[in-house]
């Protein structure tokens, strides 16, 4: 399935490298894991909010440019009696004519998934999976015409949907302070199979939140085994929106650098 970073490489066809990041962001010490149930994950604060970025790509010696625009918005809903929060997320990659959309349904309480839906619109790509602990079952196809595949996935872990399109959301959940460096289970973005991510929480600062508007964010930063060898920090807050900010490098791939700021 193609997901956030998976769209980015292939909008067109750049080969520039950028710089390795500092040694100072490389987690010093080992990151104690975080799975689904676990009491310090809790995201029965969160909110419905709307929000929206901006989506520049950068490369080396080169000026910035806007290649188009990033809905997002959480609402509840009710599913089978249970109380849940869907984040609903549109990518509008205008400049290349690319749009793909995210739909994650989770427990906020746990954030724990229940259902997630993605689709991209050059390709027909899509993908729907349905969460229960360990288990995924999924259906998927390669675009709207082709034979749809279905299976079902039994992992050795529960897992988040981190890699599916919660990202920020699921951050903004953890017991975010200074310092702190977690592992989360996820389903790899390359693979079918249970991936972690790991997450290192820098210290608070101001950061732009629109035209005319700062707030305080923790800077998290996050690595995984993508095949792409990117690497992200989300700017998040306790606070709706939660995701303010989104950098994300990958230093061997076509893509060298991109931002999502809020607008």
């Amino acid at each position: 399935m193609l997901h956030f970073r998976h769209c980015l490489l292939r909008a067109a066809a750049f080969t520039l490298l950028f710089p390795p990041l500092s040694p100072a962001q490389t987690p010093s010490v080992s990151p104690v894991k975080i799975t689904p149930g676990n009491s310090t994950v809790d995201g029965s604060f969160l909110k419905p909010y709307k929000n929206a970025w901006k989506i520049v790509y950068e490369f080396p010696g080169k000026e910035p440019f806007l290649v188009g625009t990033w809905s997002d918005e959480l609402s509840e809903v009710e599913v089978n009696g249970h109380h849940l929060l869907k984040r609903s997320q549109m990518a509008d990659y205008s400049k290349y004519g690319i749009v793909t959309t995210y739909v994650n349904v989770f427990d906020p309480k746990t954030m724990a998934p229940a259902y997630s839906d993605f689709k991209r619109s050059d390709t027909g790509e899509w993908a729907h999976r349905e969460f229960e602990g360990a288990k995924v079952t999924f259906g998927k196809g390669e675009s709207a015409s082709a034979k749809t595949q279905t299976g079902e996935l039994k992992l050795s872990e529960a897992i988040f949907d981190y890699n599916g399109g919660l990202y920020g959301v699921l951050l903004a959940a953890l017991p975010l302070k200074e310092g702190l460096q977690a592992s989360l289970p996820t389903l790899s973005e390359d693979r079918d199979e249970l991936d972690w991510v790991t997450v290192t929480v820098g210290k608070q600062e101001l950061i732009d939140a629109g035209p005319g508007k700062q707030v305080m964010a923790w800077p998290v930063d996050t690595e995984a085994s993508y095949a792409n060898h990117s690497h992200s920090i989300f700017w998040v807050t306790k606070d709706p929106p939660y995701v303010i900010k989104l950098v994300t490098y990958i230093p061997s791939a076509k893509w060298v650098k991109v931002t999502i700021s809020m607008i």
